[in-house]
């Protein structure tokens, strides 16, 4: 058997289609998101361009290898955009259904609040899609993330009646 291995890295416009292919997936099959209709590739660029136009991290994690076999994707926006929330963002992270167990979601975490950390974030709010998603919630504690609320029956999908786990993490430096 061989071992997979993956670099972190920026995510480029040429990787979008395999980012819109997790996504995708992600909506089709599970309750991490909210979204009930996958976006095609134009909605998925317009999203990443957003993001990167404002010098805001969106990483993939990809094979060492063949760097265009993408694995995983990862990304932060501004928790809201309001001024005030200028140093608080949301962050996002989706692992291929075929690199579960590989730790590519912890790579990306760590990856993106390193990213954060130095454009001055100092807060990381995850909104997790379903309270039962487990894999997140031990995601998100793992790189210290602490509860920080659950907003109960506020998303409808696949029949089932969901809540939301809020937690978050400080990042300011020396902290």
């Amino acid at each position: 058997m061989t071992t997979r291995t993956f670099i972190v890295r920026p995510c480029f416009q040429q990787d979008l289609t395999f980012v819109q292919l997790i996504y995708a997936h992600a909506v089709i099959t599970g309750t991490g998101t909210f979204e009930t209709e996958p976006p095609d590739l134009e909605e998925m660029t317009a999203r990443w361009s957003k993001v990167v136009a404002r010098g805001w991290p969106f990483l993939v994690a990809s094979d060492a290898q063949d760097v265009s076999r993408i694995y995983g994707f990862a990304y932060a926006q501004q928790f809201r955009d309001r001024q005030a929330y200028a140093k608080t963002f949301e962050d996002s992270v989706y692992v291929s259904h075929l690199a579960r167990g590989m730790k590519i979601g912890t790579a990306l975490m760590h990856g993106l609040l390193g990213e954060l950390q130095a454009i001055g974030a100092e807060q990381v709010i995850a909104v997790i899609g379903d309270s039962a998603n487990a894999g997140s919630i031990k995601l998100h504690e793992s790189c210290g993330f602490r509860h920080a609320g659950r907003l109960v029956g506020v998303g409808h999908k696949f029949g089932r009646v969901l809540d939301v786990v809020m937690m978050q993490a400080s990042i300011r430096s020396g902290s």
